[in-house]
């Protein structure tokens, strides 16, 4: 599938304003799909299609939970180097409906065969941190806790 296409295909289920910081937003509009990794955008449309419910990222007054930049509050205040996936436009913080963080955790590890790639879970948390970063990966689906 073309990069195009599939932008299109994950903008029936996503608006950018979802997936972008609002200081990215503000600045490139819907020039800031261009940003993101095809990997990322494939694997959260599979998700989406998979799932078959909304998927939310930035909502409900969160702002910071998909891409990231350096004028983004959890960026800024750091003192050393933030090079998390959320930087690297291929991570977001989600939210399935219906489905609480660890019930969509389990259902991935599950359908780890059919991901178009492989992905990294953060453990732990109640959101579902999804990314497609090859950092410290050891299979189809890596846990990680910060």
């Amino acid at each position: 599938m073309t990069r195009e296409t599939l932008i299109q295909q994950v903008k029936t289920h996503f608006d950018i304003k979802e997936l972008v910081c609002p200081h990215v937003y503000q600045v490139f509009g819907e020039l800031s799909w261009g940003f993101f990794r095809e990997d990322y955008l494939e694997t959260i449309l599979f998700l989406r299609r998979h799932f078959g419910v909304p998927m939310y990222c930035n909502h409900a007054g969160l702002t910071q939970r998909g891409s990231r930049c350096n004028l983004c509050n959890i960026v800024a205040t750091r003192k050393s180097p933030y090079v998390s996936a959320h930087v690297l436009w291929c991570a977001g913080d989600f939210t399935f409906e219906g489905y609480t963080a660890e019930e969509v955790r389990s259902e991935i590890k599950g359908i780890a065969h059919l991901l178009p790639y492989p992905v990294r879970l953060e453990k732990g948390v109640s959101w579902v941190h999804l990314d497609t970063s090859a950092y410290c990966q050891t299979g189809k689906v890596t846990e990680f806790a910060v």
